[in-house]
């Protein structure tokens, strides 16, 4: 007989612990700030399930519209009110005291299941550590060698759509996701490992692909909102077999496997500087006295990390913009135009001469960010700047926010991006001129730090160690798509969900089907 209890007992149990910790807890500054109205959430999943049940930033949006752009929300299962933080100083704030403000405990335990304790998943000096051993891998020298190798995946992923369009009498309707995340795949597996995932064909490749696919889909469900918020209380229940988190699970052993077969390879090419280069000599110090380096564990973990978030990011960013350019013919014809006059192969200085490209990926990265939101906790009483003043429900103007350590803050990019306050009331629209108009931006004070005044890929010391390269990937694989082919939407509805990046889903399930034909010479 079982001396394990019920679940419903178990359920009964931490219910009842969270109630009592709501009620005793202390009230602090952030009770008086703005927040929605109660009939926008409920008891017991406060205002999260309603921004989980819609689309991607779609409620800090319209809450940001009618709030300011930094309020509170009830947080579910009774945790402490959230800070929905999308003040423009308050952001560069928090991302600029990294040590200060870290990821929260919704995001790591997920992290640690997903990808093991690599770079993303580390913080302070552990973060510092891994972050300067991998560096050097993504410096803007070491950029260039890579550029022959995303070309050459790029345009694999060019002949076999052209082809599939050719065998279907020249068009065709096909999931662009399965493409796209088979060639980004396949430039990580090159560039950072010496691997080949033989274009998304080789039996690896496909088991990630259905492993990831299930991941997402999973996500998507009541049980992939419920899991993190029980995790955050209660860190120990990754431990147990509720399908969320074995779906998890089971990509972070696939990926791991791989690991440990390149690991064990050693370094397979005549490049010093790429990930499993560093990776390998940082195993060497390891063994020092000094210590300095990665234990093996810490280097097949941060496999795992480049492997899964180096290609599904950069992927998700591309499908968005296809979509996009499907939408808008004459921008994707304006697009054609200039990819073509750059010749066959453009050298990787040319590529990023050409000024509609570059503002497609811009536009792109604003209103699609591969991660709409994320979350930040800190760890010491703080004050923090703002450029717009709040009106408390107390009574007073503040221009400066007092917060105690453990407040938990959400960070919406998207809602930031399309703030109609600071980008004008075009927010919303795709428009890649505005990056080519004299004041077609706003100007950089009004916007946080990052890449171009954006934070699609953070900011601060934790901003994306690999932006540099997605940038690459991101116009090499839509200058070589859009030459060849012509990129046309369907009649599906396609949503914006987090899960747990940005996807198109359709009929439930992530996924982007797009009509594709011969692009007109």
């Amino acid at each position: 007989m079982s001396i394990l209890p019920s679940p419903s007992v178990l359920a009964l149990g931490i219910v009842v612990a969270l109630v009592v910790r709501h009620l005793f807890r202390k009230r602090y500054d952030v009770d008086y700030l703005p927040c929605p109205r109660a009939d926008e959430g409920s008891l017991l999943f406060g205002h999260e399930y309603n921004v989980f049940q819609h689309e991607s930033n779609e409620m800090y949006t319209k809450w940001a519209k009618r709030l300011g752009p930094l309020y509170r929300m009830k947080a579910a299962l009774f945790h402490p009110d959230v800070i929905v933080a999308g003040d423009h100083a308050a952001v560069q704030h928090i991302f600029q005291y990294s040590e200060k403000y870290v990821k929260s405990p919704v995001f790591r335990p997920p992290v640690a299941n997903l990808l093991g304790r690599g770079l993303v998943w580390a913080e302070g000096e552990e973060h510092k550590k891994q972050r300067r051993i991998l560096a050097p891998a993504f410096s803007p020298e070491n950029l260039k060698g890579m550029y022959d190798d995303v070309w050459e995946s790029a345009e694999k992923m060019e002949a076999r759509l052209v082809n599939e369009v050719t065998a279907q009498n020249g068009a065709a309707t096909f999931n662009i996701v399965e493409y796209t995340s088979a060639c980004t795949l396949d430039i990580i597996g090159r560039v950072a490992f010496g691997h080949d995932f033989g274009a998304g064909k080789s039996a690896e490749a496909k088991a990630i692909s259905v492993a990831w696919t299930k991941h997402v889909n999973m996500g998507l469900t009541f049980g992939g909102f419920l899991a993190p918020q029980v995790i955050q209380t209660f860190p120990w229940i990754v431990k147990l077999p509720i399908a969320t988190l074995q779906a998890q699970g089971t990509t972070k052993v696939i990926v791991t496997e791989l690991a440990s077969r390149i690991l064990e390879k050693g370094i397979v090419n005549d490049k010093d500087k790429d990930i499993l280069s560093l990776l390998m000599r940082a195993a060497r110090d390891s063994k020092g006295p000094a210590s300095d380096g990665l234990t093996a564990e810490q280097i097949v973990d941060n496999i795992n990390t480049f492997i899964m978030v180096g290609h599904e990011t950069t992927a998700g960013s591309v499908n968005f913009a296809l979509l996009e350019l499907a939408r808008n013919p004459e921008m994707q014809q304006r697009l054609r135009e200039e990819v073509l006059s750059a010749g066959n192969q453009p050298t990787f200085e040319e590529i990023q001469k050409l000024p509609y490209l570059d503002a497609v990926v811009k536009e792109g990265l604003r209103m699609h960010p591969a991660s709409p939101h994320t979350e930040r906790l800190v760890l010491e009483d703080d004050i923090i700047p703002l450029s717009v003043p709040i009106h408390t429900d107390d009574g007073r103007t503040i221009s400066h926010l007092s917060v105690k350590a453990g407040q938990v803050f959400h960070i919406p990019f998207t809602a930031m991006q399309v703030n109609t306050e600071v980008w004008g009331p075009d927010a919303f629209e795709f428009k890649p001129e505005r990056w080519l108009t004299p004041g077609g931006v706003p100007a950089p004070g009004s916007l946080p730090h990052g890449w171009s005044g954006l934070i699609s890929f953070c900011d601060g010391p934790r901003m994306c160690i690999g932006y540099r390269l997605a940038i690459v990937e991101f116009k090499v694989m839509l200058a070589t798509l859009v030459r060849t082919l012509a990129f046309e939407p369907t009649h599906d509805i396609i949503r914006e969900v987090i899960s747990p990046t940005l996807q198109p889903i359709v009929h439930g399930k992530a996924q982007l089907p797009l009509r594709i034909k011969l692009a007109q010479s």
